[in-house]
C-alpha cells in the first residue's frame, strides 16, 4: 500500500511537469536592443539589414549576417523585429492562397539552415510580395490612362488629317488663282491675294494641329511602356517567387497577395531561446 501510494505520488509529480501546457508567447512590447557594439532602437528591419535610432540619430543599416545568433534572437524579442518577419499588410482580404502561401513560408523557415538564413529568406520574401502588390494595385490605373491618351491621339491624328487635306486644298486654290492672273484675268490679282491669305492660315492650323498630335502620340507611347513595365514587373517578380514555390499570377488578371500572419514558427523560434535563457519583460526586466 505504501508503494503504490509513493509511486501514485511520484507518477502525479511527473506528471504535472511533463504536461503542463506553456503559455502562448506574448507579442514583444518594446524596441531596446543591445547588440554587442551598439545599442538602439530598432525603427526598421527589412532585406537591407536592420536600422537602429540611438541619440535621436539613425545609424547605418546592420547587416542580418553580421548578427550573432544571440543577437538575432534579440531582434526577434523587438516589437519592429518580430512584426517585420511575422506580419504581410495587404489590402485583400484572406482566402485560400493565402493559407497557401503561409503554409509555404512555414516550411522554408523551418528549413532554412541558420537563424540568419531564415530571417534574411523571409524578408525578402515578403519585399517581392508587397512589391508584386504595389505593381498589381498601379496596373489598373495605368491601363486607363494609357486608353485615355489612345482615344486623344486619335481625335488629335483625325484633326490632323483634315486640316492637312485643307491645306491641299488651299494650295490648289493658290495656284489657280496664279495661273488666271498671269493669263490677264482682271480679277486674279485680288483671289491670289485671298488664296494666299487662306493658304497661310491653313498652314498655320495645320502646324499647329501637328504639334498637337505629336504631344498626344507621345503620351500614348509613353503610357503603353509604363503599362508594360508593370506588367513586366508582375512576371518578374512572380518567376522570383516561384522559386520559393509560391505561386502568383505573371500575366493578367492579376489578384493581390492577401494579408497574412505568420508567427507560429517564429514563436517556436522564441520558444527554443526561451528554453535556454529567460525573456526579459517589456521594462527589460
Amino acid at each position: 500500500m505504501m508503494a503504490l501510494t509513493l509511486a501514485t505520488s511520484v507518477q502525479g509529480q511527473l506528471s504535472g511537469v511533463t504536461v503542463q501546457p506553456r503559455p502562448p508567447l506574448e507579442m514583444p512590447a518594446n524596441d531596446l536592443l543591445v547588440l554587442s557594439n551598439r545599442t538602439g532602437t530598432v525603427r526598421l528591419l527589412n532585406a537591407q539589414g536592420v536600422v537602429l535610432e540611438a541619440r535621436l540619430a539613425y545609424q547605418p543599416p546592420i547587416r542580418l549576417a553580421d548578427l550573432s545568433t544571440p543577437e538575432l534572437q534579440a531582434l526577434l524579442e523587438t516589437k519592429t523585429g518580430y512584426a517585420a518577419v511575422t506580419t504581410f499588410s495587404s489590402l485583400r482580404g484572406t482566402n485560400g492562397q493565402g493559407a497557401a502561401i503561409e503554409n509555404k513560408l512555414q516550411q522554408i523557415w523551418r528549413h532554412g539552415t541558420s537563424l540568419a538564413d531564415k530571417m534574411q529568406t523571409r524578408l525578402e520574401i515578403i519585399e517581392d510580395m508587397r512589391d508584386y502588390n504595389n505593381e498589381v494595385a498601379l496596373l489598373p490605373g495605368s491601363e486607363v490612362a494609357a486608353d485615355q491618351y489612345a482615344l486623344n491621339a486619335v481625335s488629335y491624328n483625325d484633326r490632323l488629317t483634315n486640316r492637312a487635306g485643307l491645306v491641299v486644298t488651299a494650295a490648289a486654290h493658290v495656284e489657280q488663282s496664279e495661273q488666271a492672273d498671269a493669263a490677264g484675268d482682271a480679277r486674279a490679282g485680288r483671289e491670289v491675294q485671298q488664296a494666299r491669305a487662306t493658304y497661310r492660315v491653313a498652314v498655320d492650323r495645320v502646324e499647329n494641329a501637328n504639334n498637337r498630335a505629336e504631344v498626344a502620340n507621345g503620351q500614348t507611347v509613353a503610357a503603353n511602356e509604363l503599362v508594360a513595365d508593370y506588367l513586366a514587373r508582375c512576371a518578374t517578380l512572380s518567376a522570383r517567387l516561384a522559386t520559393n514555390g509560391i505561386e502568383v499570377r505573371a500575366t493578367p488578371p492579376f489578384y493581390s497577395i492577401p494579408p497574412m500572419v505568420m508567427r507560429y514558427e517564429v514563436d517556436e523560434e522564441r520558444n527554443r531561446n526561451d528554453s535556454v535563457q529567460p525573456r526579459m519583460d517589456a521594462d527589460g526586466r
